[in-house]
């Protein structure tokens, strides 16, 4: 039995089912969503931004003009059209990197989030090895990155822009070099986890080799992302 049906879903799920099926069917309209659009353009395109979690997305949506949060993919918002004409961003991180600050963020934060919602708050019992199911189940909350950089058309596959969490200090030049100038708005770091700053040993309760295992799997869950990006 996998981890989201030992735990069910809380009183919320069918909720959440029914938004993830409503967000589906705009496909048939196809416009970008308020949580894509930012206040700029290039080349007379409407830029958007693809919001991967925990790759410091609130923090550029912020800067970019975007008005509410969500962790759509245009592959199940957008039609083609509205696809290529626009000038797409996203941003891609280590996925183990990514992966434990999902884990900090959702799980051993006391938070009440979109996971609490949907099984309730046992979800906040699990491990971090759990946490892949929970992931494989739900990907919206930190699944394939290559759900938000790419898209089924032949004549664009991948977002325009590509940014990587780990050149954050040069955000701004490179968005400045694709047309998209930013001026003086601030790129503040909102909704840090503490996993830069823990023991992680002591904070998820793992040996050193069990710590290495769990690399293992999160390496093999994401070996599509480790890839595509080139991380090592």
């Amino acid at each position: 039995m996998s981890i989201p049906d030992r735990i069910g879903y809380g009183p919320f799920g069918l909720r959440t089912k029914i938004h993830d099926w409503q967000s589906r069917t705009t496909l048939f309209r196809g416009a970008p969503s308020a949580g894509m659009r930012t206040d700029f353009t290039v080349n007379t395109q409407p830029v958007i931004f693809l919001h991967s979690p925990k790759t410091a997305g609130i923090s550029l949506a912020r800067m970019l003009g975007v008005k509410r949060l969500s962790h759509t993919c245009a592959k199940y918002r957008l039609n083609e059209r509205h696809w290529l004409n626009s000038f797409s961003v996203t941003i891609v991180r280590h996925p183990f990197e990514r992966f434990l600050s999902g884990y900090y963020d959702h799980i051993l934060k006391s938070n009440r989030n979109g996971l609490v919602k949907m099984y309730g708050w046992d979800i906040k019992k699990i491990s971090a090895r759990e946490y892949l199911d929970v992931l494989a189940e739900n990907p919206k909350y930190g699944g394939s990155q290559l759900n938000w950089t790419n898209y089924p058309s032949l004549n664009k596959p991948q977002a325009d822009l590509v940014l990587r969490f780990e050149d954050i200090a040069n955000w701004k030049a490179t968005l400045s070099n694709a047309g998209i100038d930013v001026g003086d708005r601030p790129l503040e770091h909102r909704n840090k986890s503490a996993r830069g700053s823990s023991d992680h040993l002591e904070r998820l309760a793992l040996s050193p080799n069990a710590f290495k295992q769990l690399e293992t799997d999160v390496r093999d869950f994401f070996a599509a992302d480790y890839q595509a990006f080139e991380y090592d």
